[in-house]
């Protein structure tokens, strides 16, 4: 019973003597390996071919990689990719790390915001530099940035491109801010109409000068799709026209600020001014006694 004691004794002493030295060395901290998944989120300060710099508040500055198959998701976009992304952007980023605290392989780049829509009208447009200037409904002028992957609409173009576009165009414009510029996944636009009244002034080869009853002088191009309607002519041509007549005219705005006229209706002064139809309705009944 005494040795049975005494080695009793003597492991109780070096289990303590272990345990004694084990607390007093640091714990050692896991260090992630390569591989591990990782959501950072932060805002882009930087973008390069196939990477970009996320500013982080937990890991400082990371760079992420770009890879064949990493997906974005930016706001108003249908197709995404790096080159619809903007430094300024608030961004989250699903991928796994490459060095902790350092660099990672995007699987996801989500943009993070709200999809925003804006409508107004073109002030200024440059089809080179992608860039044009839009007065919203509220009075307020917006910059407005496009990309490649920025799908346009413009109502009765088939294949639209963006010198179809010119000032004046009203435009609903789809996408997000991005400090201070407005980038945009989709716009649709259609050709502006006028309505054009007063006096002709003549006819300059196939273009009708027009003075307005506000007094403005105005030049309408005319085509081969240009109806026109003279009282007293049906089947009237530009050749029926006569300066002085009192006309009518509805037109298209062209990209370059220009107006298509569409239909003419010309009347000369001194004739009786057509009766709207359906307001001749022929002479009155007798009244009854």
């Amino acid at each position: 019973m005494r040795r049975i004691g005494f080695w009793l004794l003597l492991l109780s002493g070096m289990f303590f003597a272990v345990g004694t030295a084990w607390a007093q060395e640091p714990s050692p901290t896991p260090t992630p390996q390569p591989g591990r998944p990782v959501l950072a989120r932060g805002t882009i300060t930087a973008i390069a071919t196939e990477s970009l710099t996320l500013r982080t508040e937990r890991w400082g500055d990371l760079t992420v990689q770009i890879r064949e198959g990493t997906r974005f998701h930016v706001p108003g976009f249908v197709r995404p990719d790096l080159s619809d992304v903007r430094v300024g952007d608030r961004a989250t980023v699903h991928g796994r790390w490459l060095e902790e605290g350092k660099s990672l392989e995007a699987q996801w780049v989500i943009i993070r915001g709200p999809t925003q829509v804006r409508h107004g009208t073109i002030e200024r447009i440059d089809a080179a530099a992608q860039r044009m200037e839009v007065k919203t409904r509220v009075g307020e002028t917006i910059s407005v940035e496009w990309t490649t992957h920025t799908r346009l609409h413009v109502t009765g173009v088939i294949s639209p491109t963006w010198s179809d576009l010119g000032v004046g165009y009203p435009v609903t414009v789809i996408g997000h801010f991005v400090e201070g510029t407005f980038l945009a996944g989709r716009v649709v636009s259609h050709r502006p109409h006028r309505l054009f009244r007063g006096t002709l002034q003549g006819v300059e080869g196939t273009t009708l000068v027009i003075q307005t009853r506000d007094g403005e002088v105005v030049r309408l191009l005319t085509d081969a799709q240009t109806r026109i309607r003279v009282v007293g002519h049906p089947k009237a041509t530009l050749a029926d026209l006569q300066p002085g007549d009192i006309v009518t005219a509805r037109a298209i705005g062209n990209p370059d600020g220009s107006w298509l006229a569409r239909t003419v209706i010309a009347r000369s002064p001194k004739a009786p001014k057509p009766t709207p139809p359906g307001m001749d309705h022929g002479p009155r009944p007798p009244r009854r006694p």
